[in-house]
């Protein structure tokens, strides 16, 4: 009876650190635009959450359009590709829209039942950037969050015994330069005519 008291506090202990590991914070800018109109951008932050089974979930929390309260808008089970250290993902759902926080009554969200969402965007442990297009009442509201840019630059390039590392362009690490084009060799920019 100990031995399964001390295995099940372990198994517990262990899927907490687990749990708390799996989950990053994303904070960066984040723009609307509704009919060709942007609005400001405002500094937000999105919350992604890898499953158990490998997939994550995305979750926009307390999301305002103006002065009109929408709430949380979360996507789950969303599979990613991944290369160079950068995830990429891409999903259609529909969700329903639950009150962020504060009073319930002051959320419209959750009065709009199934919403189409799509999402597409890119992410590594530090940024993430994503574009999630919401329709609402006929009317698609598209949500950018973060730069692509900044997601997919390359960084932190390593060279080992002298060797030449090379990358092109879409972070892809090359073993020579075959056709003409901009590379990274040994992390700087390279002109190749």
């Amino acid at each position: 009876m100990l031995m399964k008291k001390t295995l099940l506090t372990f198994l517990f202990a262990v899927a907490t650190v687990v749990a708390m590991a799996q989950t990053t914070t994303y904070t960066d800018n984040l723009i609307v635009t509704i009919d060709g109109e942007s609005a400001d951008p405002q500094e937000t932050t999105i919350i992604v959450e890898q499953n158990a089974d490998g997939t994550y979930k995305l979750a926009l929390n307390n999301f305002v359009l103006g002065d009109i309260q929408v709430g949380n808008i979360v996507l789950d089970n969303i599979t990613t590709t991944e290369e160079n250290g950068i995830k990429s993902f891409q999903t259609n759902q529909e969700i329903f829209i639950t009150a962020g926080e504060g009073n319930e009554e002051d959320w419209m969200g959750p009065m709009l039942g199934a919403i189409p969402v799509s999402l597409t965007g890119k992410m590594d442990a530090e940024r993430l950037y994503c574009v999630i297009d919401i329709e609402i009442m006929e009317q698609v509201i598209n949500v950018v969050f973060g730069e692509e840019k900044a997601v997919t630059s390359i960084e932190n390039i390593t060279v080992e015994n002298g060797a030449n590392v090379i990358y092109d362009l879409t972070g892809r690490k090359v073993d020579a330069i075959t056709t003409a084009g901009i590379y990274i060799v040994n992390g700087k920019k390279v002109l190749v005519k």
